[in-house]
């Protein structure tokens, strides 16, 4: 594997030397449903209108210059990292992250800022900043203060806090494409999970606070009908917390397409990831991935086959292993509203310190971190779009995973969390439905339905997935009147939720109501650069949770203004 690692370490001198990345590639937003291997004109898409977006997107100011071009049309894969099975971005499930950065008067304007308030003590203040040097370029600044004084239990103890500034560089030229970002974000909760807050403690006594510094630089093709397309990614992540836990990832990505005629193109995608965990212990951990593979379409039919071969090291487990699965998919599109699509493969997915922070802020020292292998994975379904307003996609599949983690509490303290594994001995099954609609009537409305559904079965001496959904539904809507007043109602549903209680002498394990999150936002643009904004969470004002212990805010609102220029 050493061939690996010295080609993936020549790839990251690329990724830092230059700190950019494309930005002619289309930016998938959350409505979105695509698919790699039917080909259509770029020119075609459907807009979703951004107020269903809740995370920041950067508006585009530069002109894309590889218009004209044969773009692919990728539709979602199911895929297990960025902790998959947590549940949907609802706003009373993840602290409230803030309104979506974008305009409310659209991408004719690239500068905007907010501040809001609202119960809890809540106060807000976002503000993107950005402007183009020339016609290739653009430049732009993030900000964002998110946090309630107080929280679910309502005191200071319960209170949580996000912050954030970003820059970020694109540039375009006719050769490559260019794309750069340094972000730093501090996150802080408290746990608030105990039976009963403190008394006569300082007000930070239960805190807890991340720091997190995100450093990524891209390079990709950016010629016209060029043979080999290629977008080479690098990345430095750093994290840290006030209890001394440290972790830094790199992560380097590679992904070439060389097109031999007009049916038949050659892959090859690669990935390497070095990281080190320090608290009690030091353990660095190292995945290589290779995946050649070789795409055959016609307009009707196309096949992709090749391997994944994966290397993965962990110094404490004292492990190092060398694994190769096979990678098939067929799509089959007898019409443009229907296509069938099958597949197996295969994976080992990188699980990190940060990645189990953002999910459960509220985690003990001295985590055992794991990979998590899928070692099959068959899946098989059908999408398509009508070309005008509505596309939509129905996939089921199996999946045989090893070292799958769960989120218990621990038994000194039931307010914090740690990780166990499953899936050692006897590999843990998991049946998987999920799918998604997108309809669009008109400029004025438009409608998100997603829905996932999990089950698992030799889950060894685990009674439950602790802390995974058995269902997870969402319904998001916008709907505009007069151009003046956009009403975003919002359903989120969640249930099979269990709880694990190691205190508990009997009936450790425990049900956890199911959670319907109704939420509202109205909109109303008073003038061409100013508007209000009032949103309503959690309006049935249930606190609901989904880790044991912790309880979610009520009912919730936020009153905004925000100016466009």
């Amino acid at each position: 594997m050493k061939l690996f690692k010295y080609t993936f370490l020549a790839l990251n001198l690329i990724g830092f030397l230059n700190p950019f990345k494309s930005i002619a590639q289309q930016t998938k937003k959350e409505g979105s449903i695509q698919n790699e291997d039917i080909i259509i004109d770029k020119e075609r898409k459907i807009e979703l209108q951004p107020q269903v977006t809740r995370s920041f997107d950067p508006l585009q100011e530069i002109e894309n210059k590889k218009k004209g071009r044969k773009m692919t049309y990728n539709f979602i894969e199911r895929k297990l990292d960025e902790n998959k099975f947590q549940a949907i971005n609802s706003p009373i499930l993840n602290p409230r992250s803030g309104d979506e950065l974008n305009s409310a008067f659209g991408q004719k304007f690239k500068n905007i800022i907010k501040i809001g308030a609202g119960n809890y003590a809540h106060t807000l203040f976002n503000a993107h900043l950005g402007f183009t040097p020339d016609s290739n370029q653009f430049r732009g600044i993030y900000i964002k203060h998110d946090a309630n004084r107080r929280g679910p239990t309502n005191s200071i103890y319960s209170g949580r806090s996000e912050n954030e500034v970003k820059i970020y560089s694109k540039t375009f030229s006719n050769k490559y494409l260019l794309d750069g970002q340094i972000d730093y974000t501090n996150l802080a909760s408290n746990f608030y999970g105990r039976l009963m807050d403190p008394i006569n403690y300082p007000n930070n006594f239960l805190e807890i606070s991340y720091d997190k510094f995100y450093y990524s630089g891209s390079i990709s093709n950016a010629k016209l009908d060029a043979k080999f397309d290629y977008d080479a990614t690098s990345s430095l992540n750093f994290t840290s917390s006030n209890k001394l836990d440290k972790e830094w990832i790199w992560n380097s990505k590679f992904h070439g397409i060389m097109h031999l005629n007009d049916e038949l193109s050659a892959y090859i995608d690669g990935s390497m990831i070095l990281s080190e965990y320090t608290t009690t212990n030091n353990n660095r951990r190292q995945l290589y991935k290779v995946k050649p593979s070789f795409l055959f379409k016609t307009n009707t039919l196309s096949v992709h086959a090749g391997l994944n071969v994966v290397n993965e090291k962990d110094q404490i487990r004292g492990l190092n292993t060398t694994e190769w699965y096979p990678i098939v998919k067929f799509d089959i599109k007898p019409t443009q509203f229907l296509h069938l699509f099958a597949g197996l493969g295969g994976d080992s997915h990188f699980y990190s310190y940060l990645q189990n922070i953002n999910t459960n802020p509220w985690l003990d020292k001295n985590l055992e971190l794991r990979n998590t292998k899928e070692t099959t994975n068959i899946y098989g379904g059908l999408k398509g779009s009508n070309e005008k307003n509505i596309d939509y996609e129905i996939k089921f599949s199996y999946s045989e995973f090893e070292n799958l983690g769960f989120f218990v509490p621990t038994i000194a303290d039931t307010s914090k969390y740690q990780l166990i594994y499953a899936g050692d001995s006897k590999k843990i099954q998991n049946y998987n439905l999920s799918g998604q609609v997108n309809y669009q009537l008109n400029e004025r409305f438009l409608s998100v339905l997603k829905f996932e559904y999990n089950q698992y079965e030799q889950l060894g001496s685990l009674d439950k997935p602790f802390s995974k959904p058995l269902w997870n539904i969402s319904w998001i809507n916008s709907i505009t009147f007069k151009d003046r007043i956009i009403i975003s109602p919002d359903i989120y549903f969640i249930n099979g939720l269990y709880g694990y209680n190691p205190a508990a002498k009997i009936n450790k394990t425990v049900k956890l109501d199911d959670i319907i999150d109704l939420n509202l936002k109205v909109n109303y643009l008073i003038t061409k650069k100013f508007n209000v904004v009032v949103s309503a969470n959690n309006i049935l004002g249930k606190q609901y949770q989904q880790f044991l212990h912790y309880k979610l805010q009520g009912l919730n609102y936020t009153v905004g203004v925000a100016y466009s220029f």
